[in-house]
Order: C-alpha cells, then sequence, then structure tokens
C-alpha cells in the first residue's frame, strides 16, 4: 500500500542541529543565471565536482542563462568550490549523477523527444565531467497518485540507485497547472537496464503534507540507502530523512531536520565526511547551491516559518553563538533579528519580504537551521 503521515500543525520541537555550512554562492554570479539543484559526485582522484542546473526565473530579470548542467569543482572536500567553464551536461532539466558500477560516470535527466514529451534519459562519462546522452524512455505516472487520488504528471529531478535488480529512483510529482496548497508525493520508479522505467505505485509517498522540492536517494558509507524529503507542513517548512536497509523494499521511521534542505544532495567521503548539498530560493536575487558537513548536535532548535516572518527557538546556545544570514544574498541579518527567551531556551525573530533562503548559523560549527 502506499505510504502516508498524518500532518502536523502548531510549533515545531526542537531537534539537534547536525548539519554545518561549508560554502555557498548564489545567483547572478560570474556570468551564471540562476543557480539551482546541486548534484554531487566524486572523482576516482578524490576531485569532488557538484553538477547544477544554470536556468532562470521569470520573475527575476536575470541574464547569463542557458538552462544547461555546469559545475563547480573542490580539491579540499568541498570547503571551497571553483567554477568551471562550459557546458558538462547538454539537458534542460536537474541532474542525478553517480559512478557507475561498471566504471566511468553516468547521469539522468529529461530530456525533450518527438512532440515535446521528456524522456528520463541516461547519460555517460569516462571522465566524471563531460557527458554524452544516451537512450532514453517515457514514464508513465497515471499509476503514482498523491493522497487526494491525483495522478502524477510531470516529474521533477530523479533521483537513481543501483540496487540488485538495476535501478531504482523518486522523483516527485511537480503538480504543474495545480494551485496550493500542494500535496506533491514522490513516485518510485524501477528499471532493470537504467534506460526502460517503470512506475512501482505501492512504493508512492503521498502525504497529507507537500514535498516542496525534489527529493534526494543516495546509498550512503554504511550500505543503507537513505531518501530525503523536503516537505512543507504550513509554518513547519523541514526534512524527513528515512533509511532502508533491503533497497527500498520498507523504509524506516522519518527523523527531521529544522530547516528546508531543497533539492538536497549527499555524498560520503572516504574520510567519515558526510556531506549534503542544498539549494534555496528568493525572490529578489534567485536561488542557492551550498554545501555542509555532518557535525556533532551540541545545539538543538525549531524553526517556524510565516509569509513575512521566521522565528527561530534554539537550545544551547547564547546570543554571542547565533549569526542570522540570508544565504541567497550573502548577507548578514543578525542586527535586523530580535532575540529574546523561552524559557531556557534562546528565540530568534526575522521579520522580511522572504525568508526561505534566511537561516541561523550556531557557533564555530556554523549549525543550520
Amino acid at each position: 500500500g502506499s505510504a502516508s503521515s498524518s500532518g502536523a500543525s502548531g510549533s515545531s520541537s526542537l531537534v539537534p542541529l547536525t548539519w554545518g555550512l561549508m560554502w555557498s554562492v548564489g545567483s547572478n554570479q560570474s556570468g551564471l543565471g540562476n543557480v539551482s539543484d546541486p548534484a554531487l559526485l566524486r572523482l576516482a582522484d578524490g576531485t569532488l565536482r557538484m553538477f547544477f542546473k544554470n536556468g532562470n526565473e521569470p520573475q527575476i530579470p536575470l541574464s547569463g542563462f542557458d538552462n544547461k548542467i555546469h559545475s563547480y569543482s573542490s580539491a579540499n572536500g568541498g570547503g571551497t568550490w571553483t567554477l568551471e567553464s562550459g557546458v558538462r551536461i547538454d539537458v534542460g532539466s536537474p541532474v542525478t549523477v553517480r559512478a557507475a558500477h561498471s566504471g566511468g560516470y553516468e547521469a539522468w535527466g529529461w530530456q525533450a523527444g518527438s512532440g515535446g514529451v521528456d524522456r528520463l534519459t541516461r547519460f555517460t562519462s569516462s571522465d566524471g565531467k563531460d557527458f554524452v546522452a544516451g537512450s532514453g524512455s517515457l514514464v508513465p505516472t497515471s499509476a503514482c497518485k498523491n493522497a487526494d487520488g491525483k495522478s502524477a504528471g510531470f516529474l521533477g529531478d530523479p533521483q537513481v540507485e543501483k540496487v540488485a535488480s538495476g535501478y531504482v529512483a523518486y522523483a516527485h510529482d511537480l503538480a504543474a497547472g495545480q494551485s496550493p496548497p500542494y500535496k506533491r508525493q514522490a513516485c518510485k520508479l524501477t528499471s532493470t537496464d537504467g534506460t526502460n522505467w517503470s512506475v512501482d505505485a505501492a512504493g508512492t509517498f503521498a502525504f497529507s503534507h507537500d514535498i516542496q522540492t525534489n527529493p534526494e536517494l543516495y546509498r550512503n558509507a554504511s550500505g543503507q540507502l537513505e531518501l530525503w524529503f523536503p516537505t512543507d507542513k504550513g509554518s513547519q517548512k523541514s526534512t524527513e530523512i528515512r533509511t532502508s536497509s533491503n533497497d527500498g523494499a520498507t523504509w524506516g521511521t522519518a527523523t527531521s531536520l529544522s530547516w528546508l534542505a531543497n533539492d538536497p544532495d549527499r555524498l560520503d567521503l572516504p574520510d567519515g565526511t558526510s556531506l549534503l548539498a542544498f539549494g534555496g530560493f528568493d525572490q529578489r536575487v534567485g536561488g542557492l547551491l551550498a554545501v555542509a558537513k555532518k557535525i556533532a548536535g551540541t545545539y538543538s532548535a525549531s524553526r517556524d516559518e510565516k509569509v513575512d516572518q521566521v522565528t527561530w527557538t534554539v537550545s544551547g546556545a547564547t546570543k554571542a553563538d547565533v549569526k542570522v544570514r540570508n544565504l541567497c544574498r550573502d548577507r548578514d541579518e543578525t542586527a535586523a533579528a530580535t532575540f529574546g527567551t523561552s524559557g531556557s531556551n534562546l528565540t530568534v525573530t526575522l521579520k522580511d519580504s522572504s525568508v526561505g533562503c534566511a537561516v541561523i548559523l550556531v557557533g564555530t560549527g556554523r549549525a543550520i537551521s
């Protein structure tokens, strides 16, 4: 049957802050347009590459976009990133990318086929930098239904992993042409060859709340599959994480981040570092690419959002430990925030016309909420 979960209301509970910000960059930099949808890859020589879509948002007059996949690279484990010139993957959708079991590298994205209908296409590369298109196939989505019984239409960025039976992927319904409030679902896709895909309707995740952006599917260093859902429950915008030890046949109970990691992408390094890339959006300036690493949960926090205000409740921190930052705008907003207390906890409130890219960074590890 379909996985389901009831929505939540009221204030969020405090959860440990376990990811620390390493690096971020906003849109309209270095000749790029609107940056979004990071995808991480580790090459055989240890270099990291982050693929992203160089697109545009019609709300913002950004130039420099071609709606193709470009890249940053890092030689120091994700601490700093350098923009690489040129187009990496000639496709107009976000991609998922991984080291192929048979050698080389592989990626998937939606490529327009005959009649303008998108096909889920596999791309391959010998060097992990420049990819060429292979075969693609149509993916009938009618069997993937949301909590109200509506069938999925166009799917977002597919997240693909290798399993014993071939490949498994998750992608969320874009709900094109629909109006909010959304209850977008995540569709499970399966393939024996990485080219021909079908919907596994029983694997659909359909909630009474919204899966707000593309999910992430990743096989971590422990061999488990991780499934990340950026979720919108009204004032609570968070990220749900589930794990599976049987190639996604069953999933454990979700744990949550206190914040929304848009378009998440995971990568574990041989030295034990766990990386998380994510995005964001501010309608004044565009999107975001950011990279964080797993840290010890010294602090806990909750985050409650309204249209023009966000309030954090933080445990274990003093006012001096907290910086408020809009990552899309690359601006320190600490001076604009209001600090208070709630019992033994610190409260931080920021009023702004757009709060989606506003975060607090706590302590020397820059723990994110």
